[in-house]
């Protein structure tokens, strides 16, 4: 059976199309990482967004989809840098304990945070060029949210 992969997080446009799509993973070993991005590519190419995001650990990827063949065959990663943990801020408390999903609010709530950042001087050098204009234009523009219930990930 094949089952249906959302993205973790989304930024979302004014009129709801999808701006950016987050894939996030706690783990950071290669697997992870390579499982990330593919998971990404078919959602950005599922989702018709040229703008993906992974976070593996503390590892964050950015990938674009050049347009230039049909579905997400053309997606690929076009930058990398770390994310030091000390970025992130604490998850909200109804995850804690629950290590996949607090590290999935703490994303969240980072990305909400640097919405809110004028500047993107105080991050690391390599981070900064990767959040660097138009990533940074489209986190402003749009809304960050989950993309789905974590209440019924906790569940399960």
């Amino acid at each position: 059976m094949n089952t249906v992969h959302h993205p973790d997080i989304v930024v979302v446009s004014p009129d709801g199309d999808y701006l950016i799509v987050v894939e996030v993973k706690t783990n950071d070993n290669l697997f992870h990482r390579e499982s990330a991005i593919e998971q990404l590519k078919c959602l950005m190419a599922s989702t018709g967004c040229s703008v993906g995001l992974a976070v593996t650990g503390n590892h964050i990827f950015l990938l674009r989809d050049s347009l230039e063949k049909s579905h997400g065959e053309s997606i690929a990663v076009v930058s990398e840098a770390r994310l030091p943990d000390h970025l992130l801020p604490s998850a909200d408390e109804q995850w804690k304990g629950k290590h996949g999903l607090e590290f999935e609010s703490r994303v969240q709530r980072w990305l909400e945070k640097l919405k809110q950042t004028p500047r993107l001087e105080n991050l690391p050098n390599d981070l900064a060029d990767l959040l660097s204009e138009p990533i940074m234009s489209l986190i402003r523009l749009g809304d960050i949210r989950a993309a789905g219930p974590r209440w019924s990930r906790a569940a399960s």
